[in-house]
C-alpha cells in the first residue's frame, strides 16, 4: 500500500506544479482561476502545492480555463513523476 500511496503523492504534487506553470503562462491569478473554477482562491493554492487533489470536475474546469485538455494535464504531470514511479 505504502508505493501506490508514494505514486499517488507524487502526481498529486505534480499534478500541482502543472497547474502552477500553466496558469502563469496564460497569466492569470490564483483568484481569476478559482473565479472561473466557482472555487476558493485558497483551493487553488492546495491544488498547487500538491495539498488536495481536485475532483474529476475540478480537472476539467481547470483545463478549461488553462486552455488545455484534462488529459494534457494529467499526461503532463505523469511524465514529471515518471523518476518517483520508475526510479532506475
Amino acid at each position: 500500500m505504502g508505493e501506490k500511496n508514494q505514486i499517488i503523492d507524487s502526481i498529486q504534487k505534480q499534478f500541482g506544479e502543472v497547474i502552477r506553470k500553466k496558469r502563469n503562462k496564460v497569466g492569470i491569478s490564483q483568484e481569476k482561476l478559482a473565479e472561473f473554477c466557482d472555487l476558493h482562491r485558497n483551493f487553488i493554492s492546495e491544488i498547487e502545492r500538491g495539498v488536495k487533489s481536485p475532483s474529476l470536475k475540478t480537472i476539467i474546469l481547470l483545463a478549461i480555463a488553462l486552455d488545455c485538455s484534462p488529459s494534457v494535464l494529467l499526461k503532463e504531470a505523469e511524465d514529471l513523476s515518471h523518476d518517483d514511479i520508475y526510479p532506475s
